[in-house]
């Protein structure tokens, strides 16, 4: 089936990075960058099926040369950090052939990158050899900067923001089902940019690998990565299994009771609480969810400061001390030189002046021994085993932010899930309510369901199928007095026709 993958980072200069060099990997060519006067030489890559630059309305026609546009976005950057192109990486459908994938990914860069004023430079890449032959997918670098008859202008904020992510992505969700309709039918798979809780979906997800580790899984060496998507994979499979089984066991039950022709009355006092124990089981979990307080993940930073903290204390007690002794020394010199006798006596003069000093170089001595172990502290965070220290440190933080979101994701699940079994447990009691207002008295129903879900199909499908054997204005009047009687209204477009 047709996977979802849209995914945005930075191409930033502080992590060394070179648009011009990006664009050359991606579509397989020989550039110059004219910033760093060096060559990068791609032109023997393979895998690249089509590489085109698509560039907005009114853009000089140089822009569309590829080492021409990204010199230009290069030079346009003044900041050592600055970022001069974002890249959007797409998963192509494999169901579609190579012309249908690139009109595919026309139609997206046309809606939202050079129909707001980007250029885009596209590549499309199909399966390594070793990998998952279904991985096609597009590579697409954009400028941070609008583009007009001039050159590169300013940078547009709105580009940057986390809400032009979520519009990319649901754009590329809508867009790709657009056409996996169009080429393969209207039962064509269909995606979906949000995630597997916000869609009520019984699976924890898998974290993407990326092409370091998924090259390290290949040679046979198991990531930590790799493992836990292995846990997670085989995690989902037991519980699919699990709720197969039961759902078997359920059916079976429910094919072996008996059909009973039970009062509709009861069947609908039967339906009301249905629904109110699914709503304070949703209500339940929508507290449990509320209450999931997640404690910040201290940063790299904050460690480090706490782990300098007490090195710090001591340097600042250290110079306090060395201030005061100065001070110290400052007063009793100035009292001294004003006695008399201690003038006219040198002995007691060197003798006061030496131990002056040597209280002076004492502090500071203590001083200097402070600034070194704070640097030699510092310096030892920098080498690997401090950054193991510091990691260590984060990593219960980091530990308990999964759990919750982990808890977080199972809660919106099952939130999700109740909420699709209320609106079905509310159209079976307007159902029922209809056929009762329309003088049905009895229904024939299984005698017993084995749970809720159960229960509103057993009843729910029984009683439309008795509303349904009415004359349309017969029921378009039971849902007029129904509406206008005190009490809960009931849904009019639950019927086709009324």
């Amino acid at each position: 089936m047709a996977s979802f993958l849209c995914q945005v980072q930075t191409i930033q200069r502080s992590e060394g990075r070179s648009s011009v060099a990006a664009a050359a990997y991606r579509s397989g060519q020989r550039l110059i960058d004219a910033r760093l006067a060096m060559e990068f030489d791609f032109s023997a890559k393979g895998g690249v099926e089509f590489a085109e630059v698509l560039t907005p309305d009114g853009a000089p026609a140089e822009y569309g040369d590829r080492q021409v546009l990204w010199n230009a976005a290069e030079k346009a950057e003044v900041r050592k950090d600055g970022v001069p192109a974002r890249e959007i990486l797409l998963a192509l459908p494999h169901e579609l052939d190579f012309e249908q994938r690139r009109d595919l990914v026309r139609a997206f860069v046309a809606a939202h990158l050079t129909g707001q004023g980007m250029v885009a430079d596209v590549a499309l890449h199909v399966p390594g050899a070793e990998g998952d032959q279904r991985n096609f997918h597009a590579h697409i670098l954009v400028t941070t900067r609008r583009l007009g008859p001039e050159g590169f202008g300013p940078k547009a904020m709105e580009w940057r923001t986390p809400q032009q992510v979520r519009a990319w992505r649901e754009g590329w969700a809508k867009i790709q089902n657009q056409h996996l309709r169009r080429h393969l039918g209207p039962d064509a798979p269909q995606v979906s940019h949000l995630s597997l809780a916000e869609q009520g979906i019984a699976r924890e997800p898998t974290q993407h690998l990326g092409p370091e580790v998924t090259a390290l899984e290949r040679k046979g060496r198991r990531t930590d990565r790799g493992e836990r998507n292995r846990d997670v994979e085989a995690q989902n499979r037991e519980a699919g299994r699990a709720r197969q089984a039961f759902s078997r066991t359920a059916d079976r039950l429910a094919a072996r009771a008996p059909i009973i022709d039970a009062p509709i009355e009861s069947l609908v006092q039967e339906a009301r609480r249905v629904r109110a124990s699914l709503e304070g089981e949703r209500d339940a979990w929508t507290r449990e969810r509320a209450g999931l307080v997640v404690a910040r993940i201290a940063t790299e930073a904050q460690v480090e400061r706490g782990l300098l903290e007490a090195d710090r204390s001591d340097l600042t007690r250290a110079r306090r001390q060395r201030q005061m002794v100065e001070q110290r020394v400052a007063r009793t010199r100035s009292r001294r030189l004003a006695l008399t006798r201690w003038i006219r006596n040198p002995a007691r003069m060197i003798w006061a002046r030496h131990a002056e000093l040597n209280a002076i170089a004492r502090a500071r001595r203590c001083e200097r021994e402070a600034e070194l172990r704070l640097e030699l502290r510092k310096a030892w965070l920098g080498s690997a085993a401090g950054r193991g220290l510091v990691a260590a440190r984060r990593q219960p933080g980091l530990d308990a932010a999964a759990d919750a979101s982990r808890q977080r994701r199972t809660l919106e699940r099952k939130i999700k899930r109740m909420d699709r079994r209320i609106a079905a447990a509310t159209d079976t009691l307007t159902a029922l309510r209809v056929a009762q207002e329309l003088g049905q008295t009895h229904l024939k129903v299984p005698a017993q369901s084995p749970d809720a879900t159960r229960f509103i199909r057993d009843v729910g499908q029984p009683a439309r199928e008795a509303v349904a054997r009415h004359p349309v204005q017969a029921r378009r009047q039971a849902v007029e007095r129904l509406n206008r009687a005190p009490g809960h209204p009931i849904i009019q477009t639950l019927f086709p026709g009324l």
